[in-house]
């Protein structure tokens, strides 16, 4: 008796630890705190101090860890919110379902519009021609085990026989540049990296190539959104030779900061190009040149407006180029240099 009174202790005892082994972790009480290093840099002449530079390294030791810690206290939060699952069941049901349209085009008769199916996770770019849809570019498709590609812009031809667009791999918004005949779908051989800013991407009226902004800074470091580049890509051609139309210190008539953004404006209905200086603020800087020089690389840019006169917009029609100023009117006034 005293010896099976003893082999049930230790059965228990052994219950008991390897119950604890594998016991839920400890439910978090307090966010996790991040170990700050400051790294100082000098931006125009003022130091600024960052002291979580060292988030920026995925490798980091503590990287990983921390963002762990992060998300067990945020879902320890969140799951004692009263009411939260049925909230969560209500938000599905009214949008989980649902098709989520997002921009939408007319170029030579075709409608081209970005949707996220219903249950889809990601953007599509579909063409609507007689009536009918169909399906040009579906990230998905490209989709793996350990990684995912977006939709982050796209731009069609003037006649709408093509469209640029820029993928991206896992949320990075880093795009690379491609093109597709409508069509065929076929894809053109041409791939240009460092296209994030797609969105300004201008074609060429005639639809034989476009102008696009081309980052230059590394990836992942505060310099990656300095001294990008406006060049034009003829379709058929090696993207490595595309000409430089507008860069930083390349034009004496033209002197803009590193921030600055330098993208090229076409319209169908107009041969000149404009030249449109952005940075953080809503204003720019505005010139013009005749599209057929600028294609020719001998462009002589003039003056429309500077980041003095306020203007926010603009649109090109013909000979005439409209602007929309805030100066002097808040709620802005046009009209026509």
């Amino acid at each position: 008796m005293t010896m099976f009174l003893r082999c049930m202790k230790v059965a228990a005892v052994l219950l008991l630890t390897t119950a604890q082994t594998f016991a839920e972790p400890t439910v978090p009480t307090s966010p996790p705190i991040a170990r700050i290093e400051p790294v100082v840099d000098i931006y125009f002449g003022e130091k600024v101090t960052d002291p979580y530079r060292w988030m920026e390294n995925e490798k980091d030791r503590d990287w990983l860890p921390f963002l762990r810690a992060q998300n067990a206290y945020t879902r320890a939060v969140l799951d004692k919110l009263p009411g939260r699952e049925e909230l969560l069941e209500r938000i599905q049901q009214l949008s989980g379902d649902i098709a989520t349209p997002s921009k939408l085009q007319l170029a030579g008769g075709r409608v081209f519009f970005q949707q996220r199916p219903a249950g889809a996770n990601n953007y599509k770019l579909f063409m609507r021609e007689n009536g009918k849809d169909r399906v040009l570019v579906d990230p998905t498709t490209l989709d793996t085990k350990d990684s995912h590609f977006s939709l982050d812009w796209w731009e069609p031809s003037p006649e709408g026989t093509k469209v640029a667009y820029g993928l991206s791999r896992d949320g990075s918004e880093d795009s690379t540049l491609q093109i597709m005949d409508v069509a065929s779908g076929r894809i053109f051989p041409e791939r240009i990296p460092n296209t994030e800013n797609g969105y300004v991407l201008n074609w060429n009226p005639d639809g034989s190539g476009f102008f696009y902004n081309q980052l230059t800074g590394k990836v992942g470091t505060p310099e990656r959104y300095l001294d990008s580049r406006a060049r034009y890509h003829r379709l058929g051609t090696d993207p490595t030779n595309d000409r430089v139309v507008m860069a930083r210190a390349t034009d004496p008539g033209v002197v803009f900061e590193r921030i600055q953004v330098p993208a090229v404006f076409t319209s169908p209905t107009s041969r000149h190009a404009v030249l449109v200086l952005a940075d953080v603020r809503d204003e720019r800087r505005l010139l013009t040149a005749p599209l057929e020089d600028l294609i020719a690389g001998k462009a002589k840019w003039r003056d429309l407006s500077d980041f003095a006169d306020e203007v926010t917009t603009f649109d090109l029609k013909g000979d005439d180029v409209y602007l929309l100023s805030t100066r002097g009117h808040p709620r802005g006034r046009t009209g026509s240099p």
